[in-house]
């Protein structure tokens, strides 16, 4: 469950996570009556003090929107900004985050995730009618011993062993093979006959047997799939997009998203958290401080003096909390340190969980294996890996951005004659298009 945070305590020195009015109007140069307008758009978070009219403000937020409102008037910075959470970059119809909300394909995915399965969210991203499998209903033998999950590295080496075989567009259910051999490359499972798409249990019954959970973490399982599958143009979505554009193979792009999500800045934070989580939920500080481990990275991802987010807290997404983690922690049983850290955590920085706490929570109630966090979020990333690979190929359209030079200055030339010959061979002819 997700524990009723706490009033953040009223700032009173430049490392505080909020400002008061006068502090947040002055930053962004306005008047302090413009704060509720933000306010009522969803740009700024504003709680009230106990006892008094007042409101304070997530610095965070502040600082989001000062930086905003910076790079409209300015092009360059607002160029070079579309690299770091900046304006949008490209067009798609696949994924929309909106007010604090996620939607895919215009649905909201909370609501969808109370019912769909992964087979239904890819068929959904991939714009493909949703039709009723025909998978057996019966769950998978369970073994003895729970394999424990491929570690990233391995699992991308296993990846690339595999043949890249292009599947029939036009098979009804062709996205489930290939969601089918990333689950057998993630967690070491015995490859499956392919030749029959919609046969079989669903990911997440197979899970759910492997894993031997009961149903209500079958179900656990079933919508953190849900949830994963798409967000926006995320690292490894964008990976994915930059090979699908060079004309690459699907199971190319597949690679290129899971070695992406591998980061630990990415998945790979899943596993950060893992090996922090006893010290984080161990018994709280005496003297209310955060564990050592966490004030450290919250210190470490500060940016002009405010926690911006680490490793399972925060998204600049989400200021007012993501929606995915919220729901996930929700189907979990309550649990006091869990609570405990997450309202100290807020009441410290501001902060929410993040999708990847929410990730590691599930693997620890459980009882899951350690990496599995990490399966959940690649395989379930694979459906939107698979949306944005075709996206961009059906646009035809090669990424290739440029970039702004910073080195030492160019060599002058003696020879301009040359250059000139250079430039006409490379890219001056008229009606040419040239793509390097």
């Amino acid at each position: 469950m997700v524990p009723a945070y706490p009033a953040p305590t009223p700032p009173a020195d430049d490392d505080s996570p909020w400002l008061t009015s006068q502090q947040a109007a002055a930053m962004l140069g306005v008047q302090r009556a413009s704060l509720y307008a933000y306010v009522s758009r969803g740009l700024l978070r504003a709680h009230s003090q106990p006892g008094t009219r007042g409101h304070v403000y997530a610095r965070i937020d502040v600082q989001r929107l000062a930086r905003q409102r910076q790079a409209v008037r300015n092009p360059a910075q607002l160029a070079r900004s579309t690299l770091d959470w900046g304006a949008p970059v490209l067009r798609s119809a696949i994924t929309q985050v909106s007010q604090g909300q996620l939607y895919y394909r215009g649905r909201n995915a909370l609501q969808w995730a109370q019912h769909a399965s992964l087979e239904d969210t890819a068929a959904l991203l991939l714009d493909q009618p949703i039709t009723a499998d025909a998978h057996s209903a019966h769950r998978a033998s369970s073994t003895a011993a729970i394999p424990h999950p491929r570690p990233p590295e391995q699992a991308l080496r296993a990846w690339h062993s595999l043949p890249a075989n292009e599947p029939h567009l036009d098979q009804p259910g062709w996205p489930r093979p290939l969601l089918q051999q990333m689950l057998e490359v993630l967690t070491g499972l015995p490859s499956t006959d392919q030749a029959q798409p919609l046969a079989g249990p669903l990911i997440h019954q197979q899970l759910a047997a492997l894993w031997q959970v009961d149903a209500a973490g079958e179900d656990t399982l079933r919508q953190a799939l849900v949830l994963c599958a798409d967000h926006e143009l995320n690292a490894s979505s964008f990976a994915a997009r930059v090979v699908a554009s060079t004309g690459a193979s699907l199971h190319a792009s597949l690679g290129a998203g899971l070695a992406a999500l591998s980061g630990p800045l990415h998945g790979g934070m899943t596993a950060v958290i893992d090996q922090h989580w006893d010290a984080w939920h161990a018994a709280p500080q005496a003297d209310g401080t955060l564990p050592r481990s966490l004030a450290q990275l919250l210190a470490d991802t500060r940016i002009n003096g405010s926690p911006h987010y680490c490793a399972g807290f925060g998204h600049p997404l989400y200021p007012a909390g993501d929606p995915r983690s919220e729901r996930l922690l929700s189907l979990l049983p309550a649990d006091a340190a869990r609570s405990a850290l997450l309202a100290s955590v807020h009441r410290h920085t501001g902060l929410h969980p993040s999708l990847d706490y929410a990730l590691v929570a599930i693997q620890r109630s459980l009882g899951l294996p350690a990496g599995a966090a990490f399966v959940l979020f690649a395989l379930g990333r694979t459906a939107g890996w698979l949306a944005h690979a075709l996206e961009q190929r059906d646009s035809g359209q090669l990424i290739r951005p440029r970039a702004q030079y910073v080195g030492l200055p160019a060599e002058t030339t003696s020879q301009p004659q040359a250059a000139a010959a250079t430039d006409n061979a490379v890219g001056n002819i008229p009606g040419r298009i040239i793509r390097f």
